[in-house]
């Protein structure tokens, strides 16, 4: 039997060790900063912080950062055994392993669900129950919505798409979104206000973590991440109907926001730290954005408020989008029959998006070129950056990575660039004059990627210099043989 919901797998990281309980600390930049330095500072793995006691707020009314930034968390989420092995290869494999030939089980629509604790409609509404934290000095306003699930409808096909979307509070009953453009909810979204209809959307929080991860990642058109999720966890997810806009609404999750958004609704929205590590979108402005009109407020008795912390690099929720990332990327070269695929991982370095590393058995003429270019176009429209390495460089290690850079790739022979290519009003290269042009009237915005090839050259690859490392052979003998010293060291 699978864990039941964010609060079940919050229960078993707890017991494990995976939590780190913490009392009297403000909303207003304290927890998000507090998240921010660990995850770059403090002791590896990072345990997930659960801030409770929060000035202003009834006890119980708590919040959490870092909720799957550690092998264990993330380990737990996906039902991963660890094995003792937490390098991400080893993890990633596994992961792979268990989803290869996994089918998606669609939800199970229930009568009933603990988010139905508390049903708040009318005058009982009131976002601002909840300790939103604002996450960055700069920030113009707190955010409700940064480890959440976005739920929408198509209309025309009926497909329910769940994504991560920021989500900042304007007052009691509305609430600000925004969506990159070419992303599927904006996709959908857009639909709704070319026919000149009000678009259902719940906003929700502290969801099964299996559902999360599977929001994280590009599914294919009309594959439901709900759908996904029950693959992962080999049982659907339990929904029920939401009373407000009729959507699936995950029954275990701690508080869900539905409501509705209008065409030409717009209300300035932010400037909010994103992923990039940049306030990249158009600076320090405010730009307009859908707003939603909440109908309808669901939660938990003492609920947990789930966020993320977007910063430069390390971030309390690195982990978790890397790997889902790196996975993705990993299954679409398979998909396109690229052989001898020995690691894929999407580094923290470039926001999980903007640089790729891939490491390949060489097979024959040309191979890395095209395990380069297909990883390149597997991130949509965020490809920036994308590296070819041997076999014997782990993809996860960026340092082993750049040593193949820097000792086997030559820039006039090792450099593509492709120009022209997607990119979105998130791209911190764009400049915001450009970006300003984007919504009205609309305006394509280009980019450009980078494939570097750091293999060994194929054409005298058996030729190439020796490597001055221990052999794996000795290695294990020294293991063994010093196996109490190397406890006491690693």
């Amino acid at each position: 039997m699978s864990y039941k919901g964010f609060r079940d797998w919050l229960q078993i990281i707890d017991r494990d060790g995976g939590v780190k309980h913490i009392s009297g600390v403000d909303w207003n930049l304290e927890m998000s900063g507090i998240a921010e330095i660990v995850a770059r500072e403090g002791k590896k793995p990072m345990p997930a912080l659960l801030f409770d006691d929060i000035p202003g707020y009834p006890k119980g009314y708590r919040t959490m950062c870092g909720l799957m930034n550690s092998p264990l968390g993330l380990a737990t989420a996906l039902e991963l055994p660890l094995d003792g092995k937490t390098d991400m290869m080893s993890m990633l494999q596994g992961w792979r392993s268990k989803m290869r030939g996994r089918q998606p089980i669609p939800p199970k629509l229930v009568t009933s669900g603990p988010v139905q604790e508390n049903v708040l409609t009318g005058d009982r509404i009131d976002v601002l129950k909840f300790p939103s934290p604002k996450v960055h000095e700069l920030d113009g306003g707190r955010y409700i919505g940064t480890a959440c699930a976005i739920i929408q409808k198509d209309p025309d096909t009926g497909w329910v798409n769940v994504g991560v979307y920021r989500s900042m509070v304007i007052d009691r009953n509305r609430v600000a979104i925004h969506i990159l453009e070419g992303q599927d909810g904006s996709i959908i979204m857009n639909k709704y206000f070319a026919k000149k209809q009000p678009m259902p959307i719940a906003i929700a929080i502290g969801v099964d973590p299996a559902l999360w991860a599977a929001s994280l990642v590009k599914m294919p058109f009309g594959l439901s991440e709900f759908d996904y999720a029950g693959g992962i966890k080999g049982e659907p997810i339990e929904v029920i109907k939401g009373p407000a806009t009729g959507l699936p609404l995950p029954a275990h999750a701690e508080i869900v926001i539905e409501g509705e958004c209008y065409p030409g609704e717009l209300i300035d929205e932010g400037p909010f730290g994103e992923w990039q590590g940049y306030y990249a979108n158009l600076g320090l402005k405010k730009v307009p954005e859908p707003i939603v009109r909440v109908k309808t407020v669901l939660h938990r008795n003492d609920p947990i408020l789930t966020c993320a912390t977007p910063a430069a690099p390390p971030k309390d929720y690195s982990l978790p989008v890397c790997f889902i990332r790196a996975g993705g990327v990993w299954d679409t070269l398979e998909a396109a029959r690229v052989p001898g695929i020995k690691g894929v991982w999407n580094h923290d370095e470039g926001g999980s998006w903007y640089l790729t590393a891939v490491s390949i058995q060489q097979m024959y003429a040309g191979h890395s070129t095209q395990a380069g270019m297909i990883a390149s176009l597997a991130t949509g429209a965020f490809g920036r950056y994308t590296i070819v390495v041997d076999e014997d460089i782990d993809a996860s290690d960026l340092s082993q990575v750049m040593w193949a850079v820097s000792t086997r790739s030559s820039p006039a022979r090792s450099i593509q660039i492709m120009k022209n290519t997607p990119s979105n009003s998130a791209d911190p290269t764009i400049s915001p004059e450009e970006k300003a042009k984007v919504k009205v009237p609309p305006k394509p915005l280009f980019g450009s990627r980078c494939i570097i090839d750091a293999c060994r050259p194929f054409e005298w690859r058996d030729e190439f210099y020796p490597v001055t490392r221990v052999s794996p052979e000795y290695k294990a003998q020294l293991m063994e043989k010093y196996k109490n010293l190397f406890k006491e060291l690693m």
